[in-house]
C-alpha cells in the first residue's frame, strides 16, 4: 500500500468512525463489508462517548440547566460536526457555545450559549500556564511622569466573558452546593475570569471596569485605558494586583494588541 493509499484509508476510518461518512470505509474492504460496518459502530459509539464525556467535563452547569438526554444530543452532534483537532480532550469544545447559539432546540434558553461560554472561559483558566508575576518592587519604582503610560499584562487564565444576560448569577446557582436558583434573573453581565492559588474565580465587573480592563488588554496605556478621572482607579487597579490578575508591564509603546478575551 503506498503512502498516498494509506492516508486515503486513514481519512476514511476517521470519517466512518465519527459518523460524517458510516460507508467511507467500504471501498476500501474486499470483503465482509457488513461485518465491518458493526465493528466501526462500536468504535463510533465509543469515540462519541469519549467526545461527550470531554464536552460535559467542562460544562457541568450547562449540563444541570438542560438536563443529561437534551446534553448528550446536542454534545454528539456538535462532536460529529466538529472533530477534534488534538488528542487533548481537554482542549476539545472551544466551539461548543456557539454551536449551542444557532442549535434549535435551545432557542428557549437564549442565555444558555453564554453560560457555556463563560464555563469554556472558567475550564481554559484552569488549564493556563502561570506567566509573569507582577513584579510590584519594580513598579513602586516607575516616576510619577511615566506613570500614565504603563502597560499591563495579565495572567495568562485571564478571560472577559460579556452577556447581554445575567450569566455569572445562572453559573453561581448551578454550583454543587446550590439549588438552582439564580440571586437575580436579568441585567447584562460583565465577568472577569481568573486562577488564584489554584483554584478559578469569577466575579462580575462594572461598564467602567470592564472597559478599563479590555483597553490594558489591547495594549493601551494606563491613563488611556483609565478615561475619565471619575471612578476609583487605584482602588481597581490594587484590587487587580492583588489577585493575580495582572503581570508584567512595561512603559513603551507594544508592536500590537493582546486581547484576553476567548
Amino acid at each position: 500500500m503506498s503512502a498516498g493509499d494509506l492516508r486515503a484509508l486513514q481519512e476514511a476510518f476517521a470519517r466512518a468512525v465519527l459518523g460524517e461518512d458510516p460507508d467511507a470505509v467500504t471501498a476500501h474492504l474486499e470483503t465482509g463489508a457488513e461485518d465491518a460496518k458493526r465493528r466501526l459502530a462500536i468504535y463510533r459509539r465509543a469515540v462519541t462517548a469519549n467526545l461527550v464525556g470531554a464536552l460535559r467535563g467542562a460544562h457541568p452547569v450547562v449540563v444541570r440547566l438542560v438536563g443529561d438526554a437534551f446534553f448528550h444530543e446536542a454534545a454528539s452532534r456538535f462532536a460529529h460536526a466538529n472533530p477534534p483537532h488534538s488528542g487533548d480532550l481537554n482542549r476539545f469544545g472551544g466551539g461548543f457555545a456557539g454551536f449551542l447559539a444557532g442549535y434549535d432546540s435551545a432557542t428557549s434558553m437564549p442565555w444558555l450559549a453564554d453560560v457555556a461560554r463563560l464555563e469554556w472561559a472558567c475550564h481554559e483558566a484552569s488549564m493556563a500556564g502561570d506567566g509573569e508575576p507582577l513584579d510590584i518592587e519594580a513598579l513602586a519604582h516607575v516616576p510619577p511622569e511615566a506613570q500614565g503610560e504603563l502597560r499591563f499584562s495579565f495572567h495568562p487564565a485571564v478571560r472577559v466573558v460579556k452577556s447581554a444576560w445575567p450569566i455569572l448569577a445562572i453559573w453561581e446557582s448551578n454550583q454543587p452546593d446550590r439549588d438552582g436558583t439564580p440571586d437575580r434573573d436579568e441585567g447584562e453581565d460583565s465577568v472577569l475570569v481568573w486562577r488564584e492559588s489554584g483554584s478559578v474565580r469569577a466575579v462580575a465587573l462594572g461598564l467602567r471596569e470592564a472597559a478599563f480592563v479590555e483597553a490594558l488588554a489591547a495594549g493601551r496605556g494606563l491613563d488611556d485605558a483609565a478615561g475619565e478621572p471619575d471612578w476609583d482607579l487605584p482602588g481597581f487597579l490594587g484590587q487587580l494586583a492583588s489577585h493575580g490578575v495582572l503581570g508584567a508591564f512595561r512603559t513603551e509603546t507594544p508592536g500590537g494588541p493582546s486581547p484576553i478575551s476567548p
